[in-house]
């Protein structure tokens, strides 16, 4: 009966007649009294929330949208684990009541004056938000445990010093931006709409790919303006050197290291990480004492993807820098990935070989000599280590590729830290020239060798040396490598 009436107030919604949607989804929410089921009550206090919102009424609207997250949260780890609906396609499906009460919290801010009312509304909005980073996680791996490390982290607000948290909220007709600065949050607004946003993005992706040309500079410019120009007085005032970029759809295809302002990329004046949500990363300083590294590398041709040539220089650079074992081609198989993890707590996991990211995980994989190694069977090789003391500190996939404007594929790539249970992971959102890949990976970590040195800011050093090396300084031998999670 309560389906009944709640799909009857959406047919009415939909048509323009508010106020018999009203009474018909509230006589179906009357129906779930005496049966508690947030799996559906959660649609029609959404839909209540819509009309609410619809006659003008602010404060019910949102408490409406409130009530609704609070149920779909309990319900959320089956839905976003692909049991009800179809795998993938939480965003859709429930995700946009996250987006819904956000923009409307944002909407009401605007009018207020009080500025400590201003703030704890904004901290919600970042709350509500984390939340949807969460499930969309969850979502991707099929995985409702996939967010667990949660429990480990040490609070939103340890950011660190000159350290900035920078939260891009795409709504249909805007861009909102919160700034988590050290003395709190700021919020801008751009008026840019999501799909001017998401297609000059794709422009972007699209034209950085090309090293024989300059074009994606226009596209990196416009970016920049929407994204950074904003609120950068407020970063120079407060001497930031530490950009950690939270991304929401688009932005987590491009990478943000090589926004443009008319002069100079982003990266030439911070170190820029990125992470799924600041409430799935662990912002611990890379510990130096004992570090041991376990290098993974193909540089033979296997399974039909070419060779990688250049992988046994890196290989060689890398096992001088560090104590550590190496598998090298036939030694690079699942079993001997298996037992090195299981048999030895090691600090950094390197893996340099073909990798593909793609809308759905099934298809996702790293390559091994002996086969294509999946997210699941990754976490459950790297489960030993993730409740130890020391736990990876860094997963680095220094040859993966993910798909021009496939955002969903870039989410598992973002998430890939927190699913295989590191701290933090270098990975490509495209594949590269191996001899660009193993010149950034050799300065990273070498830069890495120094205390004083975030894992941002080895990143940033890195690439640096490559704008100055006049055979890479095309942002797409260097612009693609990511830093994702903990990027201390």
């Amino acid at each position: 009966v309560s389906y009944a009436y709640g799909y009857l107030g959406e047919l009415q919604e939909q048509a323009g007649n508010t106020d018999e949607a009203m009474d018909s989804t509230r006589k179906a929410l009357y129906y779930l009294r005496a049966t508690p089921a947030a799996e559906i009550s959660y649609r029609w206090q959404w839909q209540e929330g819509r009309l609410l919102e619809a006659q003008g009424d602010t404060e019910l609207a949102i408490g409406a949208y409130k009530r609704a997250v609070g149920d779909l949260q309990t319900v959320r780890p089956v839905l976003a684990a692909g049991k009800m609906g179809q795998p993938g396609q939480f965003r859709e499906e429930a995700g946009q009541l996250y987006l819904d009460l956000a923009d409307l919290m944002l909407k009401k801010t605007a009018a207020a004056t009080d500025a400590k009312a201003i703030d704890a509304e904004l901290r919600e909005v970042r709350n509500t938000v984390e939340m949807l980073k969460g499930a969309e996680l969850e979502n991707y791996f099929q995985d409702n445990c996939v967010a667990a490390l949660k429990a480990k982290t040490t609070g939103i607000d340890h950011l660190g010093k000159r350290t900035a948290a920078i939260y891009p909220i795409v709504l249909s007709d805007r861009l909102e931006i919160l700034l988590s600065l050290p003395d709190g949050l700021k919020r801008y607004t751009v008026q840019v709409s999501a799909e001017e946003l998401n297609a000059e993005i794709n422009r972007f992706r699209a034209r950085l790919e090309k090293r024989t040309t300059h074009q994606y500079k226009r596209h990196a410019k416009n970016i920049y303006n929407w994204l950074i120009e904003p609120m950068e007085q407020d970063l120079q005032a407060q001497k930031i050197d530490t950009l950690v970029f939270i991304p929401d759809e688009g932005f987590r295809t491009i990478p943000l290291a090589a926004l443009y302002d008319g002069k100079d990329f982003l990266i030439s004046r911070y170190a820029v990480a990125t992470t799924p949500g600041l409430t799935l990363t662990d912002p611990q300083p890379l510990p130096r004492e004992n570090m041991k590294l376990l290098i993974a590398g193909l540089t033979e041709g296997v399974q039909g993807f070419p060779p990688l040539p250049d992988v046994a220089g890196e290989v060689t650079t890398l096992d001088a820098l560090y104590d550590g074992a190496v598998l090298e081609n036939n030694q690079f198989t699942q079993s001997n990935i298996a037992k090195e993890l299981g048999d030895t707590p090691y600090s950094i996991v390197h893996v340099a070989s073909h990798g593909k990211f793609q809308s759905d995980v099934k298809n996702t994989f790293l390559l091994t000599y002996d086969g294509k190694l999946n997210m699941d069977t990754l976490e459950g090789y790297m489960a030993s280590t993730t409740y130890r003391d020391q736990p990876v500190e860094l997963l680095t996939l220094s040859a993966c590729q993910t798909a021009v404007g496939d955002d969903k594929a870039a989410l598992g790539l973002g998430g890939v830290a927190v699913k295989a249970g590191a701290r933090s992971a270098l990975a490509t959102l495209w594949y590269i020239n191996d001899q660009a890949s193993s010149l950034l990976i050799r300065e990273f970590y070498s830069n890495l060798k120094d205390p004083d040195e975030s894992k941002a800011r080895a990143l940033r050093e890195a690439q640096l040396t490559m704008i100055n090396d006049p055979r890479f300084s095309h942002p797409s031998y260097w612009a693609p490598f990511l830093l994702i999670g903990n990027w201390l």
